[in-house]
């Protein structure tokens, strides 16, 4: 059997009041959860979590998601790299 891997992609959040920006990642790779968090332009702080199965694990990767859109970050867009 081949390992879950996928990745939330970049989620942004603007500061409105000083315009300092957060940035989000999350990735699964079977049973663990990946979390890299920080300050735009800082390298940020990473932690990872295990969980028993990795139904579990994507369960929890699809809640932090979900929380971190209500606290109003946003996806990254896509930058188009034709040229």
């Amino acid at each position: 059997m081949g390992t879950n891997s996928k990745s939330t992609g970049q989620l942004i959040q603007v500061n409105p009041i000083n315009g300092t920006q957060q940035f989000w990642n999350g990735e699964l790779n079977g049973k663990s959860v990946t979390i890299h968090f920080g300050k735009v332009g800082t390298p940020g702080h990473r932690g990872s979590r295990e969980f028993p199965s990795a139904n579990a694990a994507e369960q929890f990767l699809a809640l932090r998601v979900r929380q971190k859109l209500e606290e109003g970050y946003k996806p990254l867009p896509l930058r188009n790299n034709r040229r």
